[in-house]
């Protein structure tokens, strides 16, 4: 098989800023993208140019408009587009960076031959453009739809109608994570009914999830051996639900004489705000970012995991979460807006302990005494929701090797 160049463009995350800044290839975040990434660049049978685009300004990360980075652990160099901050106009610099991002990639297509661009959802428009002016054929990645998404297809106007006429863009292939945020439907509305569509959810690490010898958790994050504890991992965002949890907490462990403690794992939006909140309680335990590898080291001592996500509840850490067989708190799902339909198809009732949507601190609340005082009910679930779990998750390598091969299947 002749090998495939691929130019693959995505956007700068926040687990890439890192690597940028170091200039060592070791980025954290997204898994579903840099693994990809990693795949393809450690892969026999095909070659891959690197795009990060940074779509908005961060003064802690300045690049120049276009800058060449030589990353440790990476193949080839990689091509860095900056954000374009015009204090003043911000919407016109905003579409002088779009229309910059656009040009330079249209640019590095034509000087190189290449198989195929690969392009996530924050590259719409270079995507859209490319595939519209048939320059390759193109990959489009959606990572799960959130309601600004669902506006396109539900709402009219001129930007919605520009976004629609993207999403319609003739792309060789679109692949979708089902994050349980109710992608059938928005793609039968959104997507070219001619592009082949695969929806494929996330994979997890294969990590040994018995507690190891040499890292202890309690007393590296000072975290007291002799509380129940109640673990919330995830963005730190409004919509994430992380409110409902903090103060949801709060109420439960004061009917509980202060037996709980809840650790916090990530960041994001409100994490200084969230910081701050809790500044006073030392029922609570809050840490930025940790490496992957030691994610299921939290689980293995929560006693009950908590998602009051109202977007989907098929992500990154709940899947991780089902894997190493956490007693878990989610919420109902939408029948309006088909969230957590596919979750209710794949986990039972007998698998997770549902809250009402939407999720409140009462809500919260209450499932965290009633679970509590049921010891047996948290056994159960835990032992039902990691052998469910085992029927639709797979490890992380088997989930980018699937993909591999659709995209290998669509372009040879």
């Amino acid at each position: 098989m002749n090998k495939l160049r691929i130019l693959y463009v995505c956007r700068l995350f926040n687990g890439f800023e890192t690597s940028v800044k170091l200039k060592k290839w070791d980025p954290t975040g997204v898994p579903t993208i840099y693994r990809m990434i990693n795949a393809l660049n450690m892969s026999e049978n095909h070659n891959v140019k690197l795009v990060i685009t940074q779509k908005s300004h961060n003064k802690d990360l300045i690049i120049p408009y276009l800058s060449k980075i030589n990353f440790k652990k990476f193949d080839s160099s990689v091509i860095a587009l900056s954000a374009i901050n015009l204090t003043y106009l911000p919407k016109l610099g905003r579409l002088f960076q779009e229309f910059f991002h656009i040009c330079t990639v249209i640019v590095l297509l034509f000087k190189k031959k290449y198989s195929c661009m690969y392009a996530d959802n924050a590259n719409l428009y270079i995507a859209a453009i490319v595939s519209r002016l048939r320059i390759v054929p193109v990959v489009f990645r959606v990572m799960g739809v959130y309601p600004a998404m669902r506006d396109i297809v539900n709402k009219k106007g001129v930007k919605n109608a520009f976004l629609k006429w993207c999403y319609g863009s003739p792309f060789s292939l679109v692949v979708c994570t089902q994050d349980g945020s109710g992608v059938e439907p928005w793609i039968e509305r959104a997507i070219n009914p001619n592009t082949p569509v695969h929806i494929l959810i996330n994979g997890v690490e294969n990590y040994n999830m018995q507690p190891s010898e040499n890292y202890n958790v309690f007393e590296k994050f000072s975290i007291p051996r002799d509380k129940f504890i109640i673990l919330f991992l995830g963005k730190l965002e409004k919509i994430k639900g992380i409110y409902d949890f903090i103060d949801g907490f709060k109420i439960a462990n004061k009917i509980l004489d202060n037996f709980l403690h809840a650790v916090v794992v990530g960041h994001g939006e409100e994490y200084y705000k969230i910081k701050n909140a809790i500044k006073d309680h030392n029922s609570v335990t809050l840490i930025p970012r940790i490496p992957h590898s030691e994610i299921f080291q939290f689980h293995n001592i929560a006693d009950i995991y908590v998602s009051t996500n109202r977007l989907a509840n098929l992500t990154n850490a709940n899947l991780e979460s089902m894997s190493s067989g956490s007693c878990m708190i989610i919420p109902s799902s939408q029948n309006d807006t088909y969230v957590d339909i596919e979750t209710d198809k794949l986990l039972t009732n007998n698998a997770v302990y549902r809250i009402q949507y939407p999720p409140s601190k009462q809500h919260v609340s209450d499932a965290i005494v009633f679970l509590f005082n049921h010891p047996e009910l948290r056994e159960k679930l835990s032992s039902n929701v990691y052998n469910e779990s085992r029927k639709f998750i797979s490890s992380w390598d088997l989930r980018i090797k699937k993909e591999l091969t659709i995209i290998e299947g669509v372009l040879i």
